[in-house]
């Protein structure tokens, strides 16, 4: 039996993962891009609390034994690039609140990508924002250099093409400039100084889909340390079922067929293939379902999707925020126990 590779290890010792959504990745809404806006300002901007050290212990106290901190970064830089001090330093605080908590943190580079970020796949944005991008990766890694194997940075979240095609792109250049902004996030952070020479580095698929286009859209980027990268995939299939407004999909309250479990089942044998030939672990860092009054309906959705991907050597992260919350934040306690217990 041959010995794991560090991400391989690290992957495999996270039982079950949550996600601090839509809080240090809100951004407060009308501002124009660029537009600086106060730490509390934006963090409170989509109608979360701020975050607690007392909320991360109920997480962990639940089980959870690793934390998806998303961070949108664009409103606390200035023209130059250069990162708020303080918006930094909360961003700091509340990655370390997960550390000091004996969990895993990864931390990203969030609504900067996506459908409205300034992050895409496309040759012209490589060009434009590349020196931004470096600069911004630049100053996160300094500032966690003599951070422990514990703090996983992640690229960028589900980053898309020029025009916005979620899944997978018709447009085999996007895959090639997706692939080139990993390589510009690995040698950026390699570069750093400190601990980042050999830290954990979690790199997304296209949009983070899963389908055979975009796994095979993917290339590994060249790394000075092996072994210490963990792929990315997203999940919210069946999407008629996850949410509660999904275009183009049936709506429906219920889960639990022969074909919906053999849906679950293909998609992540899927994944895990595609990780297999690569020679590295893959996480789910999203997934979950809202709430539609159908509490049962969830818990059985949640536990078999858990229970396959650990099956296939993957590890889960809950969504959590609004519809899809497990936790109340003001009372900083679980919501969704039943749920909560299906997973961990």
């Amino acid at each position: 039996m041959t010995d794991r590779t560090p991400a391989q290890a690290l992957a495999a010792s996270i039982r079950a993962g949550w996600n601090l959504g839509n809080t240090l990745d809100a951004m407060k809404r009308g501002t124009v891009p660029g537009t600086y806006v106060p730490p509390r300002e934006a963090e409170t901007a989509w109608h979360n609390p701020p975050a607690t050290r007392s909320l991360i212990r109920a997480v962990r106290d639940a089980g959870f034994d690793a934390v998806r901190v998303p961070v949108t970064w664009t409103q606390h830089m200035d023209p130059a690039g250069r990162i708020d001090p303080a918006w930094l330093e909360r961003v700091a605080e509340v990655a370390g609140w997960v550390l000091d908590e004996g969990m895993v943190c990864l931390l990203n580079v969030h609504h900067d990508a996506g459908a409205h970020g300034w992050l895409q796949a496309a040759p012209d944005c490589l060009d434009l924002a590349g020196a931004r991008f470096d600069g911004l990766w630049r100053q996160i890694a300094a500032r966690f250099a003599d951070t422990g194997e514990r703090l996983v940075f992640e690229a960028f979240n589900e980053m898309l093409d020029g025009r916005g095609h979620w899944t997978q792109t018709p447009d085999d250049a996007a895959y090639d400039v997706h692939n080139r902004w990993h390589q510009r996030f690995v040698d950026t952070v390699r570069g750093a100084g400190g601990r980042n020479a050999e830290r954990i580095l979690s790199l997304q698929t296209y949009s983070a889909g899963n389908t055979p286009r975009t796994l095979a859209g993917f290339r590994m980027p060249e790394d000075p340390a092996p072994g210490r990268i963990i792929l990315q995939t997203h999940n919210y299939d069946p999407m008629g079922f996850c949410w509660r407004r999904a275009e183009d999909h049936v709506l429906r309250d219920t889960w639990g067929t022969e074909a919906d479990r053999r849906e679950i089942d293909d998609l992540l044998a899927g994944d895990a293939a595609f990780a297999a030939g690569l020679g590295a672990p893959l996480i789910i860092g999203e997934f979950g379902s809202e709430d539609k009054g159908n509490t049962a309906e969830r818990v059985r959705h949640a536990a078999y999707f858990t229970a396959a991907a650990r099956a296939r050597g993957i590890c889960c992260f809950w969504w959590d925020c609004g519809a899809f919350a497990l936790f109340d934040r003001l009372a900083e306690k679980p919501l969704q126990p039943d749920i909560i217990r299906a997973l961990v």
